[in-house]
């Protein structure tokens, strides 16, 4: 929560879309730490296997939670600093344009062109 003063009233004002975001950018700190703790104890693991020659059978189940946990959380964090999502149709947004501004693509306008010097042969 912060003040804010507004021509001599005090308002209050709830600042979530700040808040979520330094959770978020949290969150994917949290989770990037996780998976690269993740990796490097499995390296660790495979150089204990090789000094001790047992054979390879997978990594430890501690191991690969820690990086699936680190991996939802950062994923979490993603989410929320990316902010507010759109939607996959399109329909929304064309609902809200004219055929005619949905067609008018202005980079498509040439004006440098042979009907230009076409015209002034026809017509001289």
């Amino acid at each position: 929560w912060y003040q804010r003063r507004v021509r001599g009233e005090q308002s209050v004002t709830l600042v979530l879309p700040r808040m979520y975001m330094n959770v978020g950018r949290g969150c994917v700190l949290v989770g990037m730490l996780m998976v690269l703790h993740a990796g490097l104890g499995s390296a660790h693991h495979r150089a204990n296997l090789r000094l001790s020659e047992q054979p390879y059978d997978g990594l430890p189940v501690d191991i690969t939670a820690q990086c699936v946990i680190g991996f939802v959380i950062a994923c979490f964090g993603i989410s929320k600093v990316a902010g507010e999502f759109k939607d996959i149709s399109a329909t929304n947004d064309l609902n809200r344009k004219t055929l005619d501004s949905i067609t008018n693509v202005p980079s498509f306008y040439h004006f440098a062109h042979r009907g230009r010097s076409l015209h002034s042969i026809i017509y001289s």
